[in-house]
């Protein structure tokens, strides 16, 4: 008994070996068969490239202002193929996002690319893909209306710009979508600010020009570059003409009314736009409504840091104090000045741009002055000639401090200045009431405040 239970033990080791190398075996065969399926898995793209001396490409996709790269592949021999499984959409592909062109991905379709190093960007060709060959055509053909129409004589102009717009038009019923989103968004609006009586209407023409009969149904709007950029210029036509208090108003009801993906495009376009003129208002409530819709985006830190910093100069807060000396020395105080109307005048009189505003200022000066308003003008000159020069050139007979450092001044750093001119406006119990207010804007604003 015992012999055969030393027999039967050893029985089923043997079996119990032969069973584990079979199934070695099979799991090994199934690996290889696991491998070689995922290397004949079909490439979503590919293509060869000859004279390529760069050893990896990329695929990179648009997220609200910036391409984000989402796969890549190895360029051996000038050839490469990229098998990874992406959503259908529009991509980048090339060496980085200033090295690249865009490539149209759908289930079933495997576009190809031809091309040369040297020449790669501007005369490659699209192969086993009608959508992307016609795109590039029409991309082409539309760039180069584009630059016709730019270096054309006046004479010129019309006639280009009516070909430019048989153009796009042609291709309003294409039978690919992405060609219908393209010639939509290349579209130049038509638009005259000066047509329109009050700033109602006038938004509302902006919105007509630029997003009227607009495929809001398209899923790739928000993965297209060109429909970010015309979000840009959608907000640089509105902030040249709209005050930002009244525009703030306009933007938060147009944009919750967007679909849900294009809403993070729509605020971080209207960050960038409203960074150039300087507008930290509308910069802030688009930071917050950006982090709300995107929180793991890679921006969200520098926004965050941006939000803490201007926390304290939003509308609404009491305006940091500033106590700089004026011309003869004395230290003015912005807190002095309660119970009045203040427009601190951030300027300098290198500054050509400040320079050319003065007219405006003396105006609205000398119209508002005896009701109660007044100007703080803080300069960012280096040295006092410079600085009482100007001040007596341009006839500013308001008050000027400085401390003669520049953009290091302590106030230049308290308000965040980083471009000149900037104004705030403060109401008479100190606190913020508008930022960026020049010319008409400024105009219109005195005159709600003093009927």
């Amino acid at each position: 008994m015992p012999g055969w239970c030393i027999c039967t033990g050893a029985y089923w080791r043997v079996i119990k070996s032969r069973w584990l190398s079979d199934k070695l075996v099979q799991l090994s065969l199934l690996f290889l068969l696991l491998g070689s399926a995922c290397q004949s898995q079909p490439p979503i793209f590919h293509g060869e490239i000859q004279g390529a001396w760069r050893d990896s490409l990329f695929l990179f996709r648009w997220e609200a202002g910036q391409w984000v790269k989402v796969a890549s592949t190895a360029l051996k021999e000038g050839r490469f193929a990229f098998r990874q499984a992406l959503p259908s959409g529009i991509y980048l592909w090339g060496f980085s996002p200033q090295e690249g062109d865009i490539v149209v991905l759908r289930p079933g379709s495997s576009p190809f690319i031809r091309g040369e190093m040297n020449t790669l960007f501007q005369r490659y060709t699209y192969e086993q893909s009608p959508e992307n060959a016609q795109l590039l055509a029409f991309r082409r053909q539309t760039v180069e209306l584009y630059r016709q129409l730019e270096s054309a004589s006046p004479s010129q102009r019309e006639m280009l710009q009516q070909q430019l717009e048989a153009h796009l038009r042609r291709y309003d019923t294409a039978s690919f979508s992405s060609l219908r989103l393209y010639a939509r968004l290349l579209r130049l609006p038509s638009l005259s600010a000066a047509s329109y009586s009050t700033l109602d209407a006038l938004w509302r023409g902006l919105v007509e020009a630029f997003w009227g009969k607009f495929p809001w149904q398209e899923p790739w709007l928000a993965q297209t570059p060109d429909m970010y950029v015309r979000l840009q210029n959608f907000w640089q036509n509105a902030m040249g003409a709209i005050p930002e208090d009244t525009l703030l108003v306009y933007a938060e009801e147009w944009v919750r009314g967007l679909p849900r993906t294009v809403q993070p495009s729509a605020w971080m376009a209207l960050i960038e736009a409203a960074q150039r003129y300087q507008l930290k208002e509308l910069m802030l409530v688009a930071a917050e409504h950006f982090r709300a819709l995107a929180p793991q985006d890679s921006r969200i830190p520098q926004l965050e840091a941006f939000i803490q910093a201007e926390g304290r100069l939003r509308k609404g807060q009491t305006a940091p104090d500033i106590a700089l000396s004026d011309p003869q020395g004395v230290i003015r105080r912005l807190s002095d000045l309660r119970g009045k109307w203040v427009l601190i005048d951030f300027w300098a009189s290198w500054c050509r741009p400040c320079r050319l505003e003065s007219p405006h200022l003396r105006q609205v000066y000398q119209r508002y002055h005896s009701r109660g308003f007044e100007i703080f003008g803080v300069s960012l000159d280096y040295t006092r000639e410079a600085w009482m020069q100007a001040i007596q050139a341009d006839q500013l007979n308001w008050i000027h401090v400085s401390d003669l450092k520049g953009w290091q001044s302590a106030a230049v750093q308290l308000y965040r200045v980083n471009a000149i001119p900037f104004t705030v406006l403060i109401d008479p119990e100190g606190r913020i009431v508008a930022k960026g207010l020049r010319g008409a804007g400024l105009e219109a604003r005195l005159a709600q405040i003093f009927p």
